[in-house]
């Protein structure tokens, strides 16, 4: 088998070299109005391995990704009461996966824990590529499917624009669901 990364022999996922690689992360803050997103990588450095949800073996690369940032996070981050994180959008399609559940689920802890199946977009338009004004004209029309009780953590795989994230905390709030920021794995704005 080979590294997904730099493609040399390996029996996992990614080599030795490059977990140790990816695993200094590349820690980031985006504001998007008074809305705090924190990232563990810029998009170029993952660039590729992001593109891997697409395909089955995606599965792989972002459980091992989880571990190196999400997982971290999960370790340090103690707050004073219970939090819960919910994935965007975190519906199981061709794949057989959710990569933004697979993000959430490494958060488990005795301060987090994840819900999934809560918050699902109406609008399946795909963003991957899409301009401001496309992602604007076509919101996710985002819908509760369970109960979510606050604090809340949002979770995605990158922030582009940032409009999903916002949407979902806009719609959450409405149902007067706090969200505390966001937690990405790459900001697209290097």
């Amino acid at each position: 088998m080979r590294c997904v990364h730099c493609h040399a022999f390996t029996l996992l996922i990614f080599c030795d070299k490059c977990c140790e690689e990816l695993g200094e992360l590349s820690l980031g803050i985006r504001k998007l109005d008074d809305f705090k997103v924190y990232s563990f990588y810029k998009y170029s450095e993952i660039k590729h391995l992001l593109y891997s949800k697409h395909h089955f073996y995606g599965y792989f690369v972002f459980k091992m990704l989880a571990r190196l940032s999400f997982h971290r996070f999960r370790e340090f981050f103690t707050p004073n009461s219970t939090l819960n994180a919910i994935a965007l959008d975190d519906r199981v399609e061709n794949m057989l996966y959710s990569h933004s559940a697979i993000l959430a689920h490494s958060l488990k802890s005795a301060h987090i824990r994840p819900i999934f199946g809560a918050l699902h977009a109406q609008n399946r338009v795909k963003y991957s590529g899409k301009s401001l004004e496309f992602r604007r004209k076509n919101k996710r029309n985002f819908k509760l499917l369970k109960p979510v009780f606050s604090p809340v953590i949002l979770v995605d795989d990158i922030v582009t624009t940032g409009s999903s994230l916002l949407e979902a905390k806009e719609f959450l709030e409405k149902n007067e669901i706090q969200v505390l920021f966001g937690l990405v794995l790459a900001d697209a704005k290097d």
